[in-house]
């Protein structure tokens, strides 16, 4: 299955590449993951967010073709209106790997600054300086291998309702309940939640870059609603599963988040 997966993984790449979620990220956004820009292979972009601050590893190359990398913590900018993190920009040189570690070898040294301004879940531009020289590049979560949902999980949906045709069913929902999810190899996506006010079945087709990943789906519910829905920013945890969501049905708009610890 892992094998089959992998290899899926590959081929589908390119079409990957194309995919984008359906709503702007945020600061709840996970960032953490590896970065790439797919027609630049051979340099990349690591990050690890903590709450507002990405630390950022920028692998490239000097001018004489050697590897060289750079480091940079980030901020968040709330001033900024959209989900924009900036810093400044360290290189470090130190004692060769294969000795004891001497901590007076070691040097850090400014750079420029470092900004990573995320366009979408998936997708965003880094702009960096090094030594007065600009570099603006576009780059995307880099997909190695697929994450399979499948398994009982206990949580639901919360949501809120807007645009309703009857005014009163405006408004905050919570669907609490059993969630089970079967995700076979060839990345079809079935989703069945029993929740206190009925039963919804989400079936679509699933897509991946980096670690999270997106559903194009229709739903119905066995208490009258049905509609298309998209759920993105879906992470396959150690103790279950995560992710967000959009929808448009016979009745409202909706918005909202999923989850559940697996049982």
């Amino acid at each position: 299955m892992r094998s089959f997966r992998v290899l899926f993984a590959a081929l589908a790449t390119a079409a990957l590449c194309a995919f984008a979620t359906p709503s702007s990220a945020s600061l709840g956004t996970n960032f953490t993951d590896q970065w790439w820009n797919p027609n630049e292979s051979g340099w990349g972009v690591s990050v690890l967010q903590q709450y507002d601050t990405l630390f950022i590893d920028l692998f490239v190359y000097a001018t004489d073709g050697r590897p060289q990398w750079y480091t940079a913590a980030v901020y968040y900018q709330p001033s900024s209106g959209r989900s924009l993190f900036s810093g400044d920009l360290y290189v470090a040189s130190g004692p060769w790997f294969g000795v004891f570690w001497n901590p007076a070898a070691f040097t850090a040294r400014r750079v420029g600054t470092l900004q990573f301004d995320a366009t979408s879940t998936d997708f965003a531009t880094l702009t960096y300086s090094v030594d007065g020289v600009l570099v603006t590049k576009s780059i995307q979560r880099q997909l190695w291998a697929y994450e399979d949902f499948t398994g009982s999980y206990f949580g639901g949906f919360v949501y809120d309702r807007t645009n309703c045709a009857n005014a009163a069913n405006n408004g905050h929902v919570e669907e609490l309940g059993a969630i089970q999810i079967n995700h076979p190899a060839n990345n079809t996506f079935t989703l069945t939640l029993q929740s206190n006010l009925g039963q919804c079945t989400i079936a679509g087709n699933y897509s991946q870059l980096g670690h999270m990943g997106s559903v194009d789906s229709n739903y119905s519910c066995t208490y009258g609603v049905n509609g298309t829905m998209t759920l993105y920013e879906l992470e396959r945890t150690g103790t279950g599963m995560t992710g967000r969501f959009v929808a448009e049905n016979n009745a409202c708009s909706v918005a909202g988040s999923l989850g559940g610890v697996e049982r």
